[in-house]
Parts: structure tokens; sequence; C-alpha cells
């Protein structure tokens, strides 16, 4: 009488255990899942190799004005740099830095010509923060 007990009681408690944690494991799985619901574009300047932009195989200078998680807040930036500057500014999505960067085109030659802008535009209170990339050093 007490195996024919037992035994039931053994299989309940074995699926007791193993279907909770089954059940714990889903749960699990459900929070890592992640859908974007939109991927970002990469959008990056062609510069002409001619004209007042370099050869993009060697060393050239950007002067970046500001750098934005969304580009709706890079685009605004951009405009506020066009309207207070007599700079074109452009807006890049940086895939490794997953951030638009706002950049004053054409990109600079040397770094002397880099400094004389940036240091332009620091007079500016909206823009004393900017800054020199040096690209294809």
């Amino acid at each position: 009488m007490k195996n024919k007990i037992f035994i039931p009681f053994l299989i309940l408690t074995i699926n007791l255990i193993f279907g909770c944690s089954a059940l714990k494991q889903d749960s699990e799985n459900e929070k890592q899942v992640y859908i974007f619901d939109e991927v970002p574009e990469d959008k990056t300047i062609e510069a002409p190799k001619n004209g007042e932009y370099p050869n993009l195989a060697s060393a050239y200078y950007v002067v970046q004005i500001g750098a934005y998680s969304t580009e709706e807040k890079a685009q605004s930036f951009a405009e506020i740099g066009r309207t207070k500057t007599n700079y074109k500014c452009s807006v890049v999505y940086s895939e490794s830095l997953k951030l638009y960067l706002v950049q004053i085109i054409p990109f600079f030659k040397n770094r002397e010509e880099a400094d004389k802008v940036r240091e332009n535009l620091k007079q500016l209170p909206e823009f004393v923060d900017a800054w020199i990339i040096t690209v294809n050093k």
C-alpha cells in the first residue's frame, strides 16, 4: 500500500520540479528577446576627391560641433550651426559610436585650417565645445 501512494507522489513531485523549472526557463528566455522597432541607416558623406575635399586615402581633419543619440536633435543643432555661422553643417550617423555627428563641411587638409574654424566657432556660446577629429592618421 505504501508503494501505491509513494510512486504517484514521486511522479507528481518530479513533474512539479521539472515543470516549474521549465516555466522559469521560458520566462527568462522571453526577457532576453529584444526586437528593434527601427534600425537607423548608416549615413556617410561621400566626399568628392577634388576641390576643397582632401583625398580620403590621406589624413584630413573634421571640425565636429555635436554628437546626438537621435537624428532629430542632430538636425536641429545643425540648423542652429547653419543659421548662426557662415559654415555648412552635415549630420552623419556613426555606426561605431551609435551617434549622429554634426560636422562642419568641407573637411580640412591641414590642422591649422581646422583650428581656425574651431576658434571662430568658440566665440559663440553654442559652439564652445567644438573639437577636431583627425581621420585616416
